[in-house]
């Protein structure tokens, strides 16, 4: 198989079984299930690949992910039963299953996990919990300080990629003093601090995508707590878990399968 660079193997699946597309931001840490949780209980028939951001340090389009995305299925020759998104990047599920549906011509079936258009106040609800791994490094007062500030700024904010500038100065200022009072190195928080900046990227880029047309063709799968998103969906399916265990659920998986039309994994 050609060297992918958008797109993660998960499972390389066998004989024929197709291919499962999976977008989303995972990082290392997180405290949220990711599609790695996941794939063990998927079909193994099923090759199962999660989203790579774009190379380089340019902002990339919403247009320069999904030409990636899908230039790389469209070469590896296999059908694409299933595209899954979780949160925002079920906006670029919706719009990569119907790019997929096109050329084709058979629509692979959309779920989506809690899918949300990224708005500013989600963008505070990470880094808040960003800067709350810091925990060790930073005092708690220094936490609550930049999560104030960063709040405080949401009020004021116009654009969200301006938002998302706002917020990677307050992590540096915040965290750097901290880094530094510490002797710590500071090439892992510029590290953070890259990897924040590509996951602002990532979220602005799907602002620009409609992603209502395309949900509707969609089962959203929500946890006890269902975001706003679901409700465009053209099916829901309620499933009682917490948000952050979703996708390491078993009942979860079982919807799943019975979606794409495979056994439920145990």
């Amino acid at each position: 198989m050609t060297q992918l660079s958008g797109w993660k193997v998960l499972n390389p699946g066998r004989g024929g079984g197709g291919l499962v597309l999976a977008v989303d931001f995972a990082t290392t840490g997180r405290s949220d299930s990711a599609f790695s949780d996941l794939a063990p209980r998927l079909d193994p028939a099923l090759a199962l690949w999660e989203t790579r951001q774009p190379a380089g340090t340019a902002r990339p389009t919403a247009e320069d992910y999904l030409a990636l995305w899908d230039g790389e299925a469209a070469a590896d020759g296999r059908t694409v039963r299933a595209v899954l998104g979780y949160c925002a990047g079920s906006v670029f599920a919706g719009e990569l299953a119907a790019r997929i549906a096109a050329r084709q011509g058979e629509a692979p079936h959309l779920v989506l996990f809690e899918p949300e258009v990224p708005a500013p106040a989600g963008l505070y609800r990470d880094f808040a919990a960003m800067m709350n791994q810091f925990a060790s490094v930073l005092t708690a007062d220094e936490v609550s300080a930049a999560q104030q500030e960063a709040d405080a700024a949401r009020r004021d904010a116009v654009d969200f990629g301006d938002y998302g500038g706002i917020l990677e100065r307050i992590f540096m200022e915040r965290a750097g003093a901290a880094f530094t009072r510490e002797e710590l190195d500071t090439e892992l928080l510029d590290e953070f601090v890259a990897v924040f900046r590509s996951y602002v990227s990532y979220l602005d880029a799907a602002r620009r995508v409609d992603p209502a047309a395309a949900w509707r063709t969609g089962t959203a799968v929500s946890s006890r707590t269902p975001s706003a998103g679901a409700a465009l969906a053209g099916r829901t399916v309620d499933v009682d878990v917490d948000h952050a265990d979703m996708l390491r659920d078993g009942r979860v998986a079982e919807v799943v399968n019975g979606i794409i039309g495979t056994y439920a994994a145990p």
